[in-house]
């Protein structure tokens, strides 16, 4: 049988690879599911700091997120595989030695793809304050005086928004009309003039 061929070395990377291999697929198809959170990573990150001046947690280097429980089975597997592949054809100190070297590139590469897969993320708020300056055009009419709130379409941050909007004019803003931004009444009310 192929197990007994094996030597005890080779048994116990057999099975540290196959089985971190397996624990990495669950997790990935929790994740392809919507089941991953930050959980999967342990009880957070510890934010220790020891110089006074680095901001990044313990567990990170240069807002890289290093030890979690994914780095550490990315490193497991493909150091396990890598070593147990070569310690037969290469002798045991250097299949270890490239499967410990296999094992840390694939980790930090990994580190890599989830930072970039992170910065990603958008929290999709509007910051009504880039709307300043802007035209728009009135949408549902907008009471002369503040007297009232009408509405405007315009676009902010590459997105074509409504919004609730007063002006300060004499006369009432009517639909179609082209209007500039002049300021902000609250976070989620525009001050415009006609054009």
């Amino acid at each position: 049988m192929w197990w007994d061929s094996m030597s005890a070395l080779e048994q116990v990377l057999f099975v540290l690879a196959s089985s971190s291999t397996a624990i990495m697929i669950i997790f990935l198809v929790m994740l392809l599911l919507g089941f991953d959170t930050d959980e999967f990573d342990g009880i957070g990150d510890p934010d220790v700091d020891f110089d006074g001046i680095n901001d990044d947690p313990f567990t990170g280097i240069a807002g890289l997120k290093i030890l979690t429980l994914r780095n550490a089975l990315v490193f497991l597997a493909i150091g396990s595989w890598v070593a147990f592949l070569l310690v037969e054809s290469l002798g045991v100190w250097l299949g270890i030695i490239l499967g410990l070297v296999a094992g840390m590139i694939a980790a930090f590469l990994q580190a890599l793809a989830f930072r970039a897969t992170l910065k990603l993320e958008s929290a999709g708020n509007i910051d009504y304050s880039n709307a300043i300056g802007k035209k728009g055009t009135v949408y549902l009419r907008i009471p002369h005086s503040r007297s009232g709130k009408g509405k405007v379409s315009i676009l902010v941050q590459e997105r074509l928004t409504e919004i609730d909007a007063v002006t300060d004019e004499n006369e009432d803003i009517l639909p179609k009309t082209s209007v500039e931004v002049v300021g902000l009444l609250d976070s989620a009310t525009l001050i415009v003039k006609s054009k």
